[in-house]
């Protein structure tokens, strides 16, 4: 399974309050739309860290690089290169 389709998978399942988000789209702002919060972001991080064996810096942890699942994704990308 790709990065991001783990990542849409584990914030579909564990974030979103309302389970009738499924039509959850890749770009669309998980912020706003109220999907994730500051507590939301940090069981992001710890998943993300756990599950990509990374490790995300506090200086990191900016909504440019969670806003969407494709910046997710893309933050991905760069962590593992």
């Amino acid at each position: 399974m790709a990065n991001k389709q783990i990542v849409k998978n584990f914030i579909q399942s564990e974030l979103v309050k309302d389970k009738a988000r499924s039509s959850l789209q890749d770009n669309d702002n998980l912020i706003e739309a109220g999907v994730i919060d500051s507590l939301g972001i940090m069981k992001l991080v710890t998943y993300l860290e756990e599950t990509f064996s990374i490790s995300i810096s506090d200086d990191e942890l900016i909504p440019d690089n969670f806003e969407t699942i494709d910046a997710i994704s893309a933050f991905l990308v760069s962590k593992q290169q």
